[in-house]
C-alpha cells in the first residue's frame, strides 16, 4: 500500500468468514482486533492474501503477528509467524499423530 509505514502488531481474531471462489477454493477473511508495540490499538479486515494459500484457517480467539499501519488503520498477515504458515501448523499436527499411533490403546489423546 503506498504511503504506508508497517510496524509489528499483534491481532486478535474477533470474527471470520469465507469466500468461496470455486467449487473447492476459497480465501478467508478476518476481523481482527490489532495492538502495536507502541501501545495504539485499533480493529482491522485481515485478508488472506492472494496466492498465500499457507495461511491456515484460524480460529476466534487466535492471536497472531500482524504488520500495523496506524495511521491507515490496516493491518497484514506477518508471514514470517509460523502461526499463519500451513506448513509448521501441518508439521506440529503430524507430530501429534505419530505421536498419538505410538501411544499404546486407553492412552488419552496428546495434549491433554
Amino acid at each position: 500500500m503506498f504511503g504506508s509505514e508497517w510496524e509489528p502488531a499483534t491481532a486478535t481474531i474477533v470474527a471470520k468468514k469465507f469466500h468461496e471462489s470455486g467449487d473447492t477454493t476459497g480465501t478467508w477473511e478476518y476481523v481482527a482486533d490489532v495492538t502495536t508495540a507502541s501501545g495504539a490499538v485499533f480493529r482491522a479486515r485481515l485478508k488472506q492474501p492472494m496466492l498465500m494459500s499457507h495461511v491456515v484457517r484460524l480460529e476466534v480467539g487466535a492471536v497472531v503477528d500482524v504488520l500495523a499501519d496506524v495511521k491507515h488503520q490496516h493491518a497484514k498477515f506477518d508471514k514470517s509467524d509460523p502461526k499463519v504458515s500451513a506448513a509448521d501448523v501441518h508439521r506440529a499436527n503430524r507430530d501429534k499423530f505419530d505421536e498419538a499411533l505410538r501411544q499404546p490403546p486407553g492412552t488419552p489423546p496428546p495434549g491433554m
